[in-house]
């Protein structure tokens, strides 16, 4: 994708040995008095001088503890400003600092996304839901197959260009006030019988989510499905699957009794698989 954009993705390979922020941005070397900065970093501070999209890839994310080196970045992105958006990288500021670094603060870019992958083997490690609820997941559990394509030239496309699009979509294909209500009736159902809720930040990402899905072309309850199913469901894996059993056939029903029978099938389906599992 990045290549499609004319900008290259980054790839930042995770160690086991990652413990903490400095393996994104680097550390200050008080020996030779520099800053040893890594490439992640100089695509960060490369971002901030033009508006192309900016993508980097955490390779084997989950090979070391996500919470441990990424857990400034989840809390700073979650910020509801942008201007928030703003690093400590050394305790003070020297007279020949970069010139978008400012008494030792940098303000991350507004134009560079982030992609997890992560592998559940023995060799890595769980992923948290405080991770997961700040992400959007996409689980390949099936081969691919290969497929013909027509060639595509590549494109550049500004970060405020595509921003505008989502903000577009949104205006043009909010949820319905009937599918929110059918959520709600749906979280209360969950939090009686599962003990789990939504949230109110992953109403506010499926509020964001599934407009862009319809402008693409899908329609709003298979949307509001793979939200569901990626976010919601996804948490029953934590729960003690042999002591809910029981209750997942009345889920299916329910899922069947607001949204009707022939949709949701993505979610009815993971929840069934769960069921067979024990």
């Amino acid at each position: 994708m990045g290549i499609f954009l004319n900008n290259p993705a980054t790839i930042a390979s995770v160690q086991p040995s990652w413990r903490d922020r400095t393996e994104l941005f680097g550390y200050f070397n008080e020996f030779t008095k520099r800053f040893n900065e890594t490439e992640v970093l100089k695509k960060m501070y490369e971002a901030t001088w033009n508006d192309q999209i900016y993508l980097t890839v955490l390779d084997e994310m989950n090979i070391a503890r996500v919470e441990y080196y990424f857990a400034e970045m989840l809390s700073i992105l979650e910020m509801p400003s942008r201007d928030e958006w703003i690093v400590d990288l050394v305790p003070s500021g020297w007279a020949n600092d970069p010139k978008h670094i400012e008494k030792g603060r940098f303000q991350l870019p507004q134009n560079m996304w982030f992609i997890g992958t992560a592998n559940n083997d023995d060799s890595t490690f769980a992923i948290s839901d405080k991770v997961y609820d700040r992400a959007m997941p996409i689980n390949i559990n099936s081969k691919g197959i290969a497929f013909e394509a027509p060639w595509e030239d590549n494109l550049f496309i500004s970060y405020k260009h595509l921003e505008a699009e989502f903000k577009k979509a949104q205006e043009e294909h909010q949820v319905s006030q009937d599918n929110l209500d059918k959520i709600n009736q749906l979280d209360d159902y969950v939090i009686e019988h599962f003990r789990l809720a939504f949230g109110n930040r992953i109403v506010k990402q499926l509020k964001e989510f599934v407009p862009s899905y319809v402008g693409c072309g899908g329609s709003e309850l298979d949307g509001l499905d793979y939200v569901l199913c990626n976010k919601i469901f996804r948490k029953f894996e934590s729960l003690n699957l042999s002591y809910i059993r029981d209750e997942i056939d009345g889920l299916v029903l329910y899922l069947s009794e607001l949204f009707g029978e022939e949709n949701m099938q993505e979610s009815k389906e993971y929840i069934n698989r769960l069921k067979k599992l024990f």
